[in-house]
This record gives structure tokens, sequence and C-alpha cells, in this order.
């Protein structure tokens, strides 16, 4: 039955709370590099801290805060909301961090879970009048952004004490036997997670360098050449493993971390407290990838080397608190390395692509070692300036302090990169925004976008134009009103998409007489014809004016648009989920206010605004 409470904070953060100096430093750091955050508490940096390093890889951006954080007065018990879709299944995740010294009881950790559970349920039965505006806005937004990918739904929770395990193996147990959050993933870091995770960020080590495990030589071994060995290893070596390098290195080669799966989990613990006897028969076991390997009696060194495949396993093992727990047992292992030492990145990733079929990898990791995939990231890091295309997860193309160095335009996933080209040239920007997945898994898609002709001066423009676009949401956003603000928020492949449509116009590459049957119009604005750069020699103080003032004008184009169809949509986010809307709605409204009546106001504002592109 669900649990209804009057939550009481004894841990509600005061001025006198210790933080770690790791922390400190951090929350600094951003008010630093973000003066117009600098007016937060820190409890509130916090949060945006803990988004910063746990979703959005070490970055973070003025608009985060407008797009993710809720805090404040009526807010559900909710400081965050994102949208994660580094796995298969992409997640709606609730966020709550806790900047507190220490822990007054721990049911108030089981308190927080169940209120933001309160929270989601009350928004799916729409009794939602009680919280604020902020939280109504992002949370229909992100809700609608997802709900027609069957999303999973997490609860998180950052706090910045340090507990023992035996007090995070009670909450654990807690929460497990809660029946009303059986339908989330639950997770709760604490301080050592939270400062692990910065050093991993901002410091990565990619292997442990140097250790060994013990093996049952007395059982024998397989060998597949100088490059690979199948033993039985102790688990208890796997422990210490864990014990020691769980957020050093390592898991970085395994496809992904560590994800709570009730079901999964449930079937290895059960193994670990009443089958250890059988469990070399139950379980696929782990490969570790290293650059060597050496046998030394009943032990392997290992050299520089990571789990590639069994995290889930090996974490478990070290994270099992209970019945038989000191007592080890034999799994499966297979330790491998390359022939060639100079191979060793792509082996250990084919390796890893090949093995990882308990949780089914990305279409984007499939695609990593394709020949246009390849190409593309060659041409476009070959002459200056160069453009550093990432193509495979966990493979750095440059060191963090180059990385700094480089433009943010210079550094860039394939799979934003194919949002770009797929708003940009292919005139599809709401498949873009709300189907990204779509780029790699429908082949039809996949091929118009990275099988295309490759234009460099036309990618570096275009990667410029997304960058202007940042700066200017970035720095307008606390001037928006909130429908312009939720526009300006969800609308970035829009705008880039409308950019790319009033050039293609400008060059004579669509022609409006198509518009009288959707069909011919759908294919003639989505013909993949723009070539060459796309600004014209314009001093760039100029070029920044006229660009923040065309995105200034089309924003209150399309919240007007959005304004005109209230009934018909719910949120923002939900008006820009259709390409439909895009091309038949929010475009012939543009065109005929700025082209059909060529003396009008708008066609002179249009022209000026032209005057920046070639």
């Amino acid at each position: 039955m669900m649990r209804h409470f009057e939550p009481r904070w004894p841990w509600k953060r005061s001025r006198e709370v210790k933080m770690s100096e790791l922390i400190t430093r951090e929350i600094e750091k951003i008010r630093e590099d973000y003066p117009r955050l600098s007016h937060l508490q820190d409890e509130y940096v916090f949060s945006l801290l803990c988004f910063k390093y746990f979703f959005n890889n070490g970055q973070l951006e003025y608009k985060d805060y407008y797009d993710c954080f809720v805090d404040g007065k009526s807010d559900g018990g909710i400081d965050l909301i994102t949208v994660d879709e580094s796995d298969e299944q992409v997640r709606l995740v609730l966020i709550q961090s806790k900047l507190i010294s220490k822990l007054g009881n721990t049911q108030d950790i089981i308190d927080v879970f169940t209120k933001m559970d309160q929270t989601f349920r009350n928004f799916q039965d729409y009794r939602y009048a009680r919280y604020n505006p902020r939280l109504k806005r992002i949370f229909k937004d992100k809700l609608s952004l997802v709900e027609d990918q069957m999303p999973a739904y997490d609860l998180v929770l950052f706090v910045s004490v340090a507990l023992s395990d035996n007090q995070k193996a009670k909450i654990r147990g807690a929460i497990d036997n809660i029946e009303e959050l059986a339908m989330y993933q639950v997770r709760t870091f604490y301080l050592e997670e939270i400062e692990g995770q910065i050093r991993n960020v901002n410091e990565p080590k990619f292997f442990v360098d140097e250790d060994r495990v013990k093996f049952a030589n007395k059982d024998g071994w397989i060998e597949y050449g100088d490059n690979g060995i199948l033993v039985s290893v102790s688990a208890n070596s796997i422990k210490s493993l864990y014990d020691r390098y769980r957020e050093r290195g390592l898991f970085e080669q395994n496809f992904r971390y560590f994800v709570r799966n009730k079901r999964i989990d449930n079937s290895i613990n059960t193994s670990l407290r009443e089958k250890r006897d059988k469990f070399w028969f139950l379980n696929n076991g782990i490969i570790i990838g290293c650059k060597d390997f050496r046998i030394d009696g009943n032990e392997i060194k290992l050299f520089e080397f990571s789990i590639i495949n069994g995290c889930q396993t090996a974490v478990l093992i070290g994270l099992y608190k209970g019945e038989n727990e000191g007592k080890d047992f034999l799994l499966p292992c297979k330790i491998v390395k390359p022939i060639d030492e100079s191979q060793f990145e792509p082996f250990i990733s084919d390796i890893a692509e090949a093995s990882n079929s308990q949780k089914p990898i990305l279409d984007r990791d499939l695609k990593a070692n394709s020949f246009e995939q390849r190409r593309l990231q060659s041409e476009l890091q070959q002459e200056e300036p160069k453009i550093y295309l990432e193509i495979k997860r966990g493979v750095q193309l440059v060191t963090r302090a180059k990385k700094k160095q480089l433009k943010d335009w210079q550094y860039l996933k394939n799979d934003f990169y194919g949002q770009i080209i797929l708003s940009f040239h292919l005139q599809s920007p709401c498949t873009a925004r709300s189907s990204k997945r779509k780029i790699f898994s429908v082949s039809n898609v996949y091929d118009k976008v990275f099988k295309r002709k490759i234009d460099k001066e036309n990618v570096i423009d275009v990667l410029k134009l997304n960058t202007f676009y940042t700066e200017y949401s970035n720095e307008r956003n606390e001037f928006f009103k909130p429908d312009q603000e939720s526009v300006a928020t969800n609308g970035r492949f829009i705008f880039l998409a409308i950019t790319g449509f009033i050039i293609k116009m400008k060059r004579g590459l669509i022609d409006l007489k198509k518009m009288k049957n959707e069909t011919d119009w759908e294919l003639e604005i989505k013909k993949d014809n723009l070539e060459g750069g796309i600004f014209a020699d314009i001093q760039i103080d100029e070029l920044e004016r006229r660009l923040y003032g065309f995105f200034n004008d089309m924003i209150i184009e399309v919240e007007d648009i959005y304004n005109t169809r209230s009934e018909e949509e719910l949120t923002v986010s939900n008006f820009f989920k259709k390409d439909g809307n895009y091309r038949n709605v929010i475009l012939r409204r543009l065109v005929d206010r700025y082209y059909v009546q060529p003396g009008s106001l708008r066609a002179k504002d249009l022209r000026y605004y032209l005057e920046m592109f070639k």
C-alpha cells in the first residue's frame, strides 16, 4: 500500500554543513564558470554538480539549469529531471540531492524515494496543481519526449555523506521491499561514489596498470596460442580487484557500467547466497582484456587490464554481504590480449561489442567500425581546422588538456553529428530530437546521414551555427517568458532546420510551387542539395548580432504558432515531436509571413538576416 507521510527533514542543510574539499572546489568552479549561477545556494549548485558528472559527461551549460533544474518550493521532492539515452532503453530520470554532513536516520533516504514516486504518480493522474510551474513544465516536457519510446523510469539520490557497507545494505534491502518502487531503477550515490565519479571524469583511468588473479591451476586451462587463456578464477580475487579498482579503470572498457536490474541481480545474489558450489555452471563468467598476461604458479599476472564483459557479475560479487560471504568459489574467466599491441584499443572494443550479450549494445556501437564512420572521422580530422568525431565510446581522440584548447564545435559525437545533418540538411528536426536512435537503427536514415558526400567547409559552418545557438540561448535564457524558454530549450534542431531552409530558399534550391501537395513539399525541402560554407564574409560581431536577432524573431514566431495550437498540443515538447508539425505547420506559417508578401515588414527583416548567409 502507498505510504503517505508528512516529510520531516532533520538533514535540511544549514550553513554549518562541512563539505569535502573536492566537492567544495567543484561547487566554486561552477560559480566561477557560470557567474549567473553564483547566487544559488550550495545545495542547489551541488545538484547541478551531480548532474554534470553523472548525466552530462562532465559538461555543464547555463541552459542545463533551465532545462533540468526544478528544485524549490513545491518541487515534489525532485531537484532535477533529465532523459538518459545511454542505454538501449531510454530512461526518464528523477533526481534528488542532499548536501549534508551526516545522516540523521536511514528512513530519510527511503522517504526521498517514496516522495518522488508519489509525485510521479500524481503527474500520471493529472493531479499536479500543487506543484511549482517550473516542475510542471519540465516534467511534462521530459515525459512528452520519451513517452512514445516505452521508457524506463529511474529515481536517483545523491547524498554527500559516507555510510558503511552495512548501512547501505540495510537501506537497499528496505527499498527493495517497497512494492511501489518496484517499477523504478532506484539508485543512491554516496560521498565515495560522487568523489570517485568526479575524479574519473577529470582524470580518467582507462585500465588497471598491474595486478593478479588466483586461478585453479590444478583443474588446468585452455590456451589460444599466446593471446588467450580460459581458466577458472577465484571469486575472492575478483572481489579484491573490485574493492581496489572499481573506480580506477576496472570497468572502463565495458560498454556500460553496472546498472541495477532486479531480476538479474536477484538471480546472481541467490547463487552467491545458496549455490556457490554451482556458480561455475550457472554464470557466463567474465572476460578480462589486457595488454599482456603471464602465468605464475596459481596466479595470473595482468598488465593494463579491464573487465570488458561480466561487469554485472563482478560488481555483485564485490558488493555481496550476507550468508557465505567469505566462502570462495570458482567462475569462468577468459583472458585475452591482442597479437599486435598497437591494435590494443580496437581489439578490446571489438571483443567488448561481440561478447556483451546480457545487455544489448546500442545501434550506435554496432556502426562504430563501419567504413563510412572511419572515413568521416578521418576526413574531418585531416586538415586544419580539425574536427574530432567520436565514433566509438571509450576511445579518447585527444587528451583532456588538448580538448580544452579546441573550440566547442571541434569535438563531437557521431550521434550529435547525425542530429545536425538530419535537421539542417534533411529537414527532419523532430526525428533528430525525439527519435535520435533512428539515425543508427533505420538503414534509410543512416545512409542519408553518413553515406552522403563529405563537405568539410559546410560541416564547419553548420557546427559553428549550432555553437552560436548555444551561446545565444545561454545568454538570453533568463529573459525568456515561460513558453519562449520552453521553445528555445526544446527547439535547437527546429531552428537549425529553419536556418537551413531559408538558405536553401536564398540559393533557389526550393520551389515554393510544390507546397500545394504535402508529399511533393516534403520531398522538395528534404533534398540534400546545400553545399559549401553558409556564412557570408562578415565581421564576427555583426554576424553574432544578426544571428541573435534572427534566433530571437524565430523563437517569438514559433511560440506564437504553438500558442494558437494550445488545445491540440499539451506541451511545447509534444509539438516538436512530429516532423509533420515542422514541415506543414511551422514552415508554412513562416513562408506565408516572410515570402508570400515580399513587401511586408517581415520580408524586409528576412532580407536583412539573409545578408549574413552566402
